[in-house]
């Protein structure tokens, strides 16, 4: 099928929120993350930049705002920032829907779907057929630049009794497949996760259509895993990153990020430390994913997952579910340890508006900072040194009897986000709390907090990006106000950057 290109903003949507009256204005939704125009939104899919543009395609329920009827939903933009809304890229057809999966760059047109002048995009997916439960892998391409998508008229190019011996279940939980071209050993490489299994297998292909089963990584295999961590979903590969549907530290879904050794065909973990295994301490962040293609000249690997864990019961309305800011994924040493490091993309500077900046300022218990500021919408950075048993507190979406704080204990390095008075927290048992991570001790001396808030969420990235919370919130409008306080001691804060975000 070919599916015209059109843009949808989120204007024509403005009828439609009078229309169904949401609790608050605009239905929460966010002032510069992603999130779809109507209807689902599930974990980001096929992550690819094609030229100057950057694709973004997700799972999505086109017809409805609960999950069913899967497909991958399409996006396109060229800064990250702003998104053009398209038509469904792969759709549901002849009941066969279109579970999660990854896009790749065919240069040399190994799959023979385009031409040597012209190569093909491809985009691997997986089939989910309700009928009888199986899930095969499947692929699409596109030869106008990702505009359009037609599906290989030869899937399933692995069927489910050709992944039955390496799956328990007969072919039923073999999905989300992550699929890259391994130069050295000049075949293409297939990941897939394996639900309920806890494990991936790798699969290798001369032409991206025919593959073969060539090793599998079972949590036994990796030093130090807990078993505790299960549900195995959504791999990618750079090092190896997938989303445990449990065993996370604030609980429920989480994602993981492995270092080891690849050859091509069996990839071998390094132990893991548990105090640097996880992305993320926050409740929202699920099923992350980088994006491919991006050039040598720009050197990031920048990833993004989908914020929601608690399914359809988010209280908005005419959209459920959201794109995590992107942010770049670094590894460096710090001290004795390997760390992942996190940052928010440096495109978010072009739509930063300052409030206020503070210089060398110290602040003792019973003073206040940033009272007069106010925002829904916010970028909050941080630096400062804050005496050994204080604690740094700062509250977001504050009015009335609600507020966000984020915290930062000095005595045990630890970061925190509290969301007991967030708004709004009746809609899951999981929707409150207090999340935690802890920064790396030789970042502690100086330390850096950088939160961005946007209307329903925030993203806390602490120290040098190592610890990371994202979480959801559902303030009411009037709550939009901040307080910067010390408790315990005194802060001396080299600086104090605040501002606006706004498309």
């Amino acid at each position: 099928m070919i599916f015209q290109k059109s843009t949808v903003t989120i204007k024509t949507l403005s009828l439609a929120l009078a229309l169904v009256g949401p609790a608050v204005a605009d239905d929460y939704r966010p002032a510069f993350h992603f999130c779809p125009a109507e209807n689902w939104m599930n974990e980001p899919n096929g992550l690819i930049k094609i030229d100057s543009t950057w694709h973004l395609f997700y799972q999505a329920d086109p017809t409805a705002n609960v999950w069913g009827n899967e497909c991958w939903g399409h996006a396109t933009s060229s800064d990250l920032l702003h998104w053009d809304h398209l038509p469904v890229a792969i759709p549901v057809e002849n009941g066969i829907e279109s579970f999660t999966g990854t896009s790749y760059y065919d240069g040399d047109n190994t799959s023979g779907l385009g031409t040597s002048s012209n190569p093909p995009y491809l985009a691997f997916f997986t089939g989910y057929t309700s009928l009888n439960e199986t899930q095969d892998q499947r692929l699409a391409y596109s030869t106008d630049l990702g505009t359009t998508w037609f599906k290989f008229p030869g899937n399933p190019i692995i069927s489910a009794p050709q992944e039955a011996p390496h799956d328990t279940t007969g072919g039923r939980e073999s999905r989300d497949p992550k699929v890259f071209f391994h130069v050295s050993s000049g075949k293409w490489v297939m990941v897939l996760a394996h639900g309920g299994q806890d494990k991936l297998t790798f699969w290798t292909s001369l032409d991206a259509k025919s593959w073969t089963w060539v090793s599998e990584l079972l949590s036994s295999q990796i030093e130090g895993f807990s078993n505790s961590i299960s549900g195995w979903e959504v791999p990618d590969i750079w090092v190896v990153i997938f989303t445990p549907a449990q065993g996370s530290p604030p609980g429920g879904n989480g994602v993981v990020a492995l270092t080891g050794s690849f050859d091509g065909e069996t990839f071998v973990a390094d132990p893991v430390d548990s105090s640097t295994l996880w992305l993320d301490y926050g409740r929202d962040f699920d099923g992350a994913l980088s994006w491919e293609n991006v050039p040598a000249s720009d050197g990031r690997r920048i990833i993004a997952a989908v914020m929601n864990s608690y399914g359809s019961n988010p209280p908005t309305n005419i959209w459920k579910g959201m794109l995590s800011f992107p942010r770049t994924l670094t590894l460096k040493r710090i001290g004795s340890k390997q760390y992942f490091l996190q940052q928010p993309v440096a495109e978010l500077s072009t739509i930063d508006s300052t409030l206020t900046s503070i210089q060398n300022q110290t602040i003792a218990p019973n003073q206040t900072l940033l009272s007069s500021i106010r925002g829904t919408s916010l970028d909050v950075r941080i630096v400062f040194r804050i005496d050994s048993g204080a604690t740094l507190s700062l509250a977001v979406r504050k009015g009335g009897s609600e507020q966000t704080v984020i915290r930062y204990s000095q005595l045990n390095s630890t970061l925190s986000v509290d969301r007991t008075a967030s708004g709004d927290i009746s809609y899951d048992p999981a929707a409150k709390g207090v999340h935690s991570a802890q920064l790396a001790q030789e970042n502690t001396e100086l330390v850096h907090i950088w939160v961005l808030v946007d209307t329903c969420s925030v993203e806390v990235f602490g120290g040098q990006g190592e610890a990371v919370i994202s979480d959801l919130i559902f303030p009411s409008n009037s709550s939009d106000g901040l307080s910067l306080e010390v408790f315990g001691g005194t802060a001396t804060f080299q600086s104090v950057t605040v501002s606006s975000v706004s498309l």
